[in-house]
């Protein structure tokens, strides 16, 4: 059972009071009421019972006939309801022991205790958490964004800007977020201690809005980052622009190689494993991913098993370790045995300790693609896309993992969304690209996506530009990859039918690597 999970009704029902209650929670009545409807349903034992069907007669009233393909309102209402929960616990319920979430995919609510920051005079580096131990994970301090515009409606999209953003950094789950009250009155009183703080604004005129942001270090009173991001007044949804601007301020600030992990990363880079915290465990898994080394793998390595002897109950520890594992397994990096039955237990785990976890549940699809598991597959990466379908965290990730499973058209539709909105995109993504075009023997077109490669030293680069050249008739260029594919791997003529089958799941795309690879001169046996 996962420890972090409330489980005695006394406390829930007092947390539920106290959303309910609570002037931050934005929800109407009868989202209220859903919340409420759902939540005794699950304490009364019935959790099985909560289908979109029961919320819609019992609370909305709708007839014994309803039909959720004509009528959305479950579904419509839900989303809302996350919305508002986020926005109660970003704000007043920052410091709550129990949080309430409606998981996506259905509609039954989770109850978990959360980590609460200490808002006394603490250093920015070390905040107690509620169990008395000191909390190593980064956390980011929203301040109110000003308004450099007269009206209210100015006040009304700072407001909003600032909520979008909160609500984004809070999907990134290596980071602690907290919002500043916009009421002068209670910052004084509530204002939590973070590493980081995030100061913005907003300013528009009769043709254009702007929304500029900055990210501050609280440790050097440095800033670490800014910018500013316009539209044009006239573009018809405006909020369609701030929720992409929250989303692309939050990947540049977040992500793994983003502000905050380039930062700290500096702070932990000689220390040995056993003296790092669990994020700085993680920190190693970032620098591995942008390097690519097996140094860094090495290290990545070391440094997350000593994170899970010292917290065995952190889901992105295990699931990381599945990832470094499941590289591993299909790269031959490095010399030791990462077997897939131990790349599925780890993430397995991962899920286990934290259904919505997206990464966990993505690395877990990969795990069965390995498998040659791709029925199963293919569904644990829909309930990944599913919990966040407009993530750029993932996007990209499930995007890669959706069309080797053979949603190709799914798959690389996320992949080219998540490369024109992310600017930390996975750079393998492009292996993909390169393997859709060579499926549709359209060659000149999947040379053009290895222009895009950025791992000479992984032996999916040398390969696949050397299939493609071999294809286009300029063996010659071609016979220069296929040799530095033989200087990363220089038994891949052996091998190379194994370690391409790990990924390529169908004979067509497979023969047509083969093919392509023989004709830049290198035989495969």
């Amino acid at each position: 059972m996962d420890s972090n999970r409330v489980t005695d009704p006394k406390a829930i029902e007092e947390q539920l009071h106290r959303i309910l209650s609570s002037p931050e929670f934005d929800a109407t009545e009868r989202q209220k009421k859903f919340l409420l409807f759902v939540t005794q349903m699950f304490l009364e034992g019935r959790a099985d019972e909560i289908k979109g069907y029961t919320v819609a007669t019992d609370v909305f009233g709708r007839k014994t006939d309803f039909d959720p393909s004509t009528d959305p309102i479950v579904s419509v209402e839900a989303r809302r309801l996350r919305r508002a929960l986020e926005h109660y616990y970003l704000t007043a319920g920052r410091r709550d022991r129990v949080r309430i979430t409606i998981p996506k995919g259905g509609y039954v609510p989770s109850f978990l205790f959360q980590t609460v920051a200490n808002s006394s005079n603490s250093s920015p580096e070390t905040e107690p958490n509620n169990n008395g131990r000191v909390d190593p994970w980064p956390s980011v301090l929203i301040r109110p964004f000003q308004s450099f515009s007269e009206g209210t409606g100015s006040d009304y999209m700072a407001e909003g800007c600032k909520t979008e953003l909160a609500i984004e950094l809070s999907r990134y789950q290596d980071i602690r977020v907290f919002m500043e009250p916009s009421d002068p009155e209670r910052q004084s009183i509530e204002e939590p201690t973070a590493r980081f703080s995030i100061d913005g604004s907003v300013r528009y005129g009769p043709h254009n809005f702007n929304v500029a942001v900055q990210l501050f270090d609280q440790k050097s009173r440095q800033q670490v980052w800014g910018d500013v991001y316009e539209c044009n007044m006239k573009t018809d949804d405006l909020i369609a622009f701030q929720r992409e601007t929250a989303q692309n301020i939050a990947a540049k600030i977040a992500q793994e190689q983003g502000h905050i992990s380039q930062t700290l990363s500096l702070e932990s880079q000689n220390k040995l494993p056993a003296e790092m915290d669990t994020y700085e465990a993680l920190l190693k898994f970032y620098k591995h991913e942008a390097t690519f080394t097996s140094e860094t793998l090495k290290d990545a390595l070391a440094a997350l098993e000593e994170a899970a002897v010292r917290e065995p109950e952190c889901s992105q520890v295990w699931t990381y370790l599945g990832l470094l594992y499941c590289e591993n397994y299909t790269m031959e990096s490095i010399e030791r045995q990462t077997p897939i039955e131990e790349v599925i237990q780890f993430a397995e785990k991962g899920v286990r300790l934290n259904p919505s976890n997206q990464r966990a549940r993505v690395v877990l699809a990969m795990a069965r693609l390995l498998n040659n598991q791709l029925t199963e597959g293919l569904v644990e990466a829909r309930n990944a896309l599913a919990l966040n379908p407009n993530s750029l965290i993932f996007m990209d990730v499930i995007g890669h993992v959706l069309a080797l499973l053979g949603d190709w058209d799914e798959g690389t539709g996320l992949i080219k969304k998540a490369i024109k909105l992310n600017p930390y995109h996975k750079p393998y993504v492009y292996h993909v690209l390169c393997a859709y075009w060579l499926r549709k023997r359209e060659y000149e077109r999947a040379y053009l996506e290895t222009l895009n490669f950025r791992f000479p030293t992984a032996f999916w680069d040398p390969l696949l530009q050397a299939v493609t050249l071999g294809h286009i008739g300029r063996a010659d260029e071609g016979s220069r990859y296929a040799e530095a594919l033989l200087t990363i791997m220089p038994d891949f003529s052996d091998r190379g039918r194994i370690l391409i089958k790990h990924w390529v799941k169908t004979d067509e795309l497979f023969e047509c690597m083969i093919d392509g690879l023989k004709k830049s001169g290198l035989e495969i046996k």
